[in-house]
């Protein structure tokens, strides 16, 4: 062997056998010297190729996976399917299956030599950042407000369908397979399959909603919760199980007077409370410095470098410590993913960083590695498949009937239902890491290991296409749940989402909320949302201005919007929370922007400014913006909750319901009612104004004597009349209530014409496709139809009504 380089040292250039000698020659050199190296050895037996070096054969194969995934990909992504599954063909492509043993290009992809310490490391740091990855992506704030209905279907569809499953095998199923037999599955594989197909776990479940663009919506946010509770509790039995097998296996004597046998070295006890240790450390302490770096991190300005590369090697450590606890090494990565505060700054740095490289070129490389031994030719004449089949269809149906029972029992739509079941029972990279750990430790044999692969890549082909066609994205952000201000309990939280799309919204909006009556008894719980058209880059931005701080020398976004609603928090310290941001994005999306925040702050009620403005004095149209009325109109149609589109115009030069106390008068609304959910909700509202000693409430109903020509149902009567005898007999606020008989269309618009002048604002129900006979016909005139009908009316510059509209929608339920 021959000796080379300026300092005199071999370097080994790969391992050859000769017989039964073994030549080896360290310290190792991954890299070669080129496509063409000068040749270093006079034996040609022993000079290699570049690609035979471990890093340039890693290159190759990586060039190679990232072809074939997207090549499929190409063509997969048109019938519905997620990256997942041609990642999966991908690796299919690649194992016994295609690639012959023995063959030059089986040989290529499986080594035995050194170079495969390097393919599984890198595997499992594709692991390991996937993991963590998804972790960042995970919203913590819906952990905390799982309820009930999450708690149940999440503890059924995982906890319920194991144990369902064990007493169908013990009782029915113990002869699947023998023991005797090598040819049959034993009661080993059996446990080890129905418990990994009854996981529901949160990384792939939410893997499987950001790929259809789910995971803002009523449904992916069920789902979520519900693989949480899964997750944990099958985290938590999993660990405990650990830990009794490492009690066991040490043989460590609690309760013995030698303690140090306790808690001196690799002990489980000292494992377990180094794991406690460092989820209390994640909590406690990782996560305040998150938030610190995002202290430091000014509006609109990128995290910095140095932040980030210390996250990563915290993540790597992590790695190493629950590797050393007998955890799985992907369970630290994934805590120290959920402390990371999501979205921007910092975790949208770190997707925008680490997500396409773990995505696209890492995470396949470890799907692909770990699907290399699938040989689909040993199944034919196999004895135990139709036992492994039987088990796998079993599984699948017990964990769908044990997910869409509970659901149904919360009175969940049954499309619905069903959805959340696949949801659930969808399988990706966590099961298949799973079965390859089980068939690495010896618990599957290799006929199992390749039919349970083949099964994770037939249920991630079949179930993403199948849930686009069950769930409208139309209903994306629909409710299960009532959230709106006519259900509202007594005194509680009134929570608003306040829309500003220009300047000129400010004062109004905020004229709007004081009228509203905000107190220490009712308070009212303010999210100000400011929407900007995102010009000159490509990423939209979603600014929590709590969580950032403002520097005078730098360029902030929403200053006036700040400023201005800061002093109106101070106005009514107390009875005022607020809650600012701003949105940078595209105006086709703007609506996502406004529904999230809503969804997630479980807001009532969305405000919105009309896309028209007037001149000070009402009587001039100054601006008249299209992209704000389809904006309005995309948010009427998907919001989670009650909805108001607020035309703003300036009465007799007074702009703020301040203005009634100097000039010693009342701001006077008029509240006209006919019938139907959203006139229920514009009550509710007009009753709750009505505790402001400033304002003067006036509901005015429209009757007409001939009830065989009223369109609302004989139940929703009753509901009109019920609400508005409480309303009547609350002796609590002073209320105007008249009747008005009206016999036709032209007499409503008489009516409302001869109103106009004599109050300040009026509040009106949408109503969204309601015929009335008080209406009949006026809808072939209306020229705004998301005003709704007596809307469009009071807004009509044939009108010359100078007062301000407000238009409710109450909450449209799925159900």
């Amino acid at each position: 062997m021959e000796v080379f380089g300026d300092n005199k040292m071999f370097y080994m250039r790969d391992t050859w056998r000769e017989g039964t000698m073994i030549c080896d020659v360290l310290p190792i050199n991954p890299s070669s010297n080129g496509v063409w190296p000068q040749q270093k050895f006079s034996d040609p037996n022993i000079n290699v190729h570049f690609w035979n070096y471990a890093f340039p054969h890693l290159q190759m194969i990586f060039l190679i996976i990232s072809f074939l995934w997207q090549f499929l990909h190409f063509f997969l992504r048109r019938l519905g399917m997620i990256r997942f599954t041609s990642h999966m063909l991908t690796g299919v492509l690649l194992s016994k299956s295609f690639l012959k043993e023995n063959s030059a290009a089986r040989r290529f992809f499986s080594t035995e030599d050194y170079k495969e310490i390097v393919f599984s490391l890198t595997a499992a740091c594709s692991y390991m950042m996937f993991w963590f990855l998804m972790g960042v992506k995970m919203d913590t704030g819906l952990i905390r407000t799982t309820g009930r209905k999450a708690i149940t279907i999440g503890l059924s569809s995982v906890l319920l369908s194991t144990l369902v499953c064990s007493v169908i095998f013990f009782g029915n199923l113990r002869d699947v397979g023998t023991k005797n037999s090598d040819h049959t599955l034993n009661s080993l594989e059996y446990v080890v399959i129905y418990s990994i197909q009854c996981l529901s776990s949160f990384p792939v479940v939410g893997n499987l909603l950001f790929e259809l663009r789910l995971q803002n919506s009523e449904l992916g946010r069920l789902a979520i919760s519900s693989a949480v509770i899964s997750d944990f509790s099958t985290s938590i039995l999993a660990s405990v199980l650990i830990f009794m097998k490492e009690l066991k296996d040490e043989q460590t004597r609690l309760g013995s007077v030698f303690i140090g046998d306790v808690i001196a070295g690799n002990r489980p006890l000292m494992r377990a409370g180094i794991v406690v240790l460092f989820v209390c450390i994640a909590i406690y302490v990782f996560r305040p410095l998150m938030f610190y770096t995002i202290k430091q991190t000014p509006s609109g300005r990128p995290v910095k470098a140095i932040y980030l590369s210390t996250i990563i090697v915290m993540v790597s450590g992590s790695a190493i410590l629950a590797n050393w606890c007998k955890q799985s090494i992907f369970m630290g990565p994934f805590i120290l993913g959920l402390a990371v505060p999501h979205g921007p700054p910092l975790g949208s740095a770190i997707i925008q960083k680490y997500e396409s490289a773990i995505f696209g070129t890492f995470l396949p490389f470890f799907i692909a590695s770990s699907s290399t031994e699938i040989d689909i030719s040993a199944l034919f004449g196999w004895e135990g498949l139709n036992g492994i089949i039987l088990i796998m269809v079993t599984s699948f149906v017990v964990k769908f009937i044990f997910t869409t029972v509970p659901a149904l029992f919360y009175g969940m739509p049954m499309e619905d239902c069903f959805a959340l079941s696949l949801i659930m029972s969808f399988k990706g990279i966590f099961e298949l890491g799973a079965y390859a750990l089980a068939y690495q430790r010896g618990s599957v044999r290799p006929e199992t290991f390749t039919v349970a692969c083949l099964y994770i890549t037939l249920n991630s082909a079949i179930i993403p296409p199948i849930l686009r066609y069950l769930y409208d994205h139309s209903r994306m952000y629909a409710g299960y749940e009532k959230r709106n201000m006519q259900h509202l309990k007594p005194n509680s939280e009134l929570r608003i989402l306040s829309c500003i799309y220009r300047t000129d919204d400010i004062s109004p909006m905020i004229n709007l909320l004081e009228a509203i009556c905000p107190s220490r008894e009712s308070p009212v719980a303010t999210y100000v949302l400011h929407l900007m058209e995102l010009v000159g880059q490509a990423n939209p931005i979603f600014i929590s201005h709590k969580l950032q701080t403002r520097r005078t020398e730098e360029t902030s976004y929403s200053n006036n919007v700040l400023v201005s609603f800061e002093k109106f928090r101070k106005d009514f310290y107390g009875s005022v929370f607020v809650s600012t941001y701003t949105a940078l994005s595209m105006p086709d999306t703007m609506h996502g922007d406004i529904c999230m925040l809503a969804l997630n702050n479980t807001t009532s009620l969305i405000l919105l400014p009309f896309h028209q403005t007037w001149s000070a004095d009402g009587s001039a149209l100054i601006s008249n913006n299209n992209m704000i009325r389809n904006l309005n109109k995309s948010v009427l149609d998907v919001a989670p909750c009650s909805v108001g589109v607020f035309v703003y115009r300036s009465s007799s030069g007074r702009k703020t319901i301040n203005g009634t106390v100097p000039n010693l008068s009342s701001y006077n609304i008029c509240m006209i009612f006919l019938g139907g959910k959203d006139d229920r909700e514009a009550v509710t509202l007009a009753t709750r104004m009505a505790r402001d000693p400033r304002i003067n409430i006036t509901i005015v109903r429209l009757i007409t004597t001939d009830e065989k020509a009223r369109e609302n149902t004989v139940w929703d009567k009753m509901l009109d009349d019920e609400l508005l005898r409480d309303v009547k007999s609350n002796t609590l606020v002073d209320i105007f209530y008249s009747e008005k008989a009206i016999e036709d269309a032209a007499e409503t618009s008489s009516l409302l014409r001869s109103m106009v002048s004599d109050f300040d604002m009026f509040i009106v129900g949408r109503g969204n496709g309601r015929t009335s006979v008080f209406t009949e016909g006026l809808e072939e005139w209306s020229e705004f139809k998301e005003l709704g009908i007596i809307g469009d009316l009071l807004t009509s510059q044939d009108f010359n009504c100078q007062a301000s509209v407000l238009v409710i929608q109450q909450q449209q339920l799925m159900i």
